[in-house]
């Protein structure tokens, strides 16, 4: 066997172990991630808008950073719903078992 049969099948491990995590999860804890989830993608869309129209249209420094700035903030909220979501979730059942 050799090293990279082992770090995939390693690797199918932690797969199998973050579905089972998400397939576990709690009904309201699924349902604020995923509204966590549409909410960022759409912060993601406008801050694309003003990406494309920095590209396109107005070569203006403070539309790029203004663009670039709400595409970090977006990819961080949706970052921390799942993570916050997760580890919500698995309080609450250790909590309650």
């Amino acid at each position: 066997m050799c090293a990279f049969e082992r770090s995939k099948k390693g690797m199918e491990l932690n797969m199998n172990k973050i579905k089972e995590i998400f397939n576990n999860l709690d009904k309201t804890d699924l349902k604020i991630m995923k509204t966590g989830l549409k909410i960022s993608f759409g912060i993601l869309v406008i801050s694309l808008v003003f990406l494309c129209t920095y590209l396109l249209f107005i070569h203006n420094l403070f539309l790029y950073n203004l663009g670039l700035s709400i595409f970090k903030f977006s990819s961080y909220i949706a970052v921390e719903f799942i993570v916050c979501g997760i580890i919500v979730d698995l309080i609450y059942k250790q909590v309650n078992t």
